[in-house]
């Protein structure tokens, strides 16, 4: 099966909880990473997202640590639009 994983930048203007987490992050700019499947079978490419990963600092408690927090497609439309929401609906 071939796999491969795509990295962007994602910008929040404003601190915000991941789903499943109490604690706040900063705003700032986040890795995201998305991780696809080619679908066999095809007579065209085409892949499937089985994968999200938002990369999070360790914060002043654990200085050079980074974890991968899983999010749902749902979870990353809700964060850019509660970002955006913040602002009276402007686009981050």
């Amino acid at each position: 099966m071939e796999t491969r994983s795509t990295r962007s930048l994602l910008h929040l203007r404003h601190p915000f909880v991941l789903p499943g987490s109490d604690a706040p992050l900063p705003a700032g700019a986040y890795v995201l990473i998305e991780e696809e499947e080619r679908l066999q079978g095809l007579t065209f490419d085409a892949y499937r997202r089985t994968g999200t990963f938002l990369v999070v600092g360790g914060g002043p408690d654990a200085p050079g640590r980074t974890e991968l927090r899983p999010l749902t497609g749902d979870d990353l439309t809700h964060l850019i639009a509660q970002d955006a929401a913040v602002d009276g609906g402007g686009s981050s």
